[in-house]
């Protein structure tokens, strides 16, 4: 269920699964999501009884931008969370866009994350080139966003398997038409159920800006899981985050799109997330 608090920081939507008194993970979804995205690796998370905070980051759902529109600001917002929540030490999981706000936090309250989990995650300060920057300001601003998301639920009411193919377009350095046609029809249905409930809000404008900050200071152990055919976030954020995390592993999965959890390669994550974790 979601909820919405008031904090120091400003007003928050999160939602929260499984036991209150479990560990905590606090989940940092990505672009174009928000608390009640889905979350592929929720499953196993709430087995290894985690308690699982997925807050709306500034600007996504209900959680309004001025909350954080920086990654600072955002990571502060985080810890304001945490102390509503009575939660004095988090691990954290961060997924695609929301690795700023996640390294953000590990580096500014290092005593407040125990473990520090990058899926798919942005790492270094710049991010798209100009020609794709300019075209995320095109279709994913404030003013534009709905009207895209909603043509894209449009098609994909009638025509599902092109729409999935064309989004993969920008989520694979593979053929995307290849990359869908390997997926089971399972997989293909819970990826577009998540594409098609996305909304960009004024979330992902606030992303193109975000600043990692010194990695330097981030004392958790880190786990960096990324595929080198990535299309969205290459491999080298997960270089850099490796090289610049003193505590930090590397594992490269085989996934071949940004969405490496719908496909064969997500066994292999969540083998690697329990290990990591116990």
């Amino acid at each position: 269920m979601k909820n919405i608090i008031q904090t120091t920081q400003g007003i928050i939507e999160y939602r929260s699964e499984g036991p209150k008194t479990g560990p905590a993970m606090l989940i940092l979804n990505g672009g174009h999501t928000n608390c009640g995205s889905l979350v592929a690796n929720l499953p196993l998370l709430l087995e290894l009884g985690y308690r699982v905070i997925i807050p709306s980051r500034p600007g996504y759902g209900r959680t309004p931008l001025s909350t954080g529109k920086t990654a600072e600001a955002a990571a502060e917002a985080m810890v304001a969370l945490l102390d509503e929540l009575g939660l004095k030490k988090t691990n954290v999981m961060a997924i695609s866009a929301g690795g700023r706000t996640a390294l953000q936090l590990a580096g500014r309250h290092p005593h407040r994350v125990g473990k520090l989990i990058l899926q798919c995650a942005l790492s270094r300060d710049n991010w798209l080139n100009a020609p794709a920057t300019l075209a995320a300001y095109v279709m994913f601003n404030p003013i534009t966003e709905g009207a895209f998301w909603a043509i894209f639920r449009a098609i994909a009411r009638t025509y599902p398997t092109q729409a999935l193919k064309s989004m993969m377009g920008g989520l694979t350095i593979l053929d995307p038409a290849q990359v869908v046609s390997r997926m089971t029809a399972e997989q293909r249905a819970m990826a577009l159920k998540f594409m098609t409930e996305c909304r960009s809000g004024t979330g992902f404008w606030a992303d193109l800006k975000h600043r990692s900050g010194d990695l330097g200071r981030i004392t958790a152990p880190t786990l960096i899981i990324h595929s080198r055919f990535d299309g969205s976030v290459d491999f080298s954020h997960a270089e850099y985050a490796a090289q610049h995390i003193p505590q930090s592993q590397l594992f490269e999965v085989p996934a071949e799109s940004h969405l490496m959890w719908f496909g064969p390669a997500n066994a292999e994550i969540e083998a690697k997330l329990a290990e990591f974790l116990q």
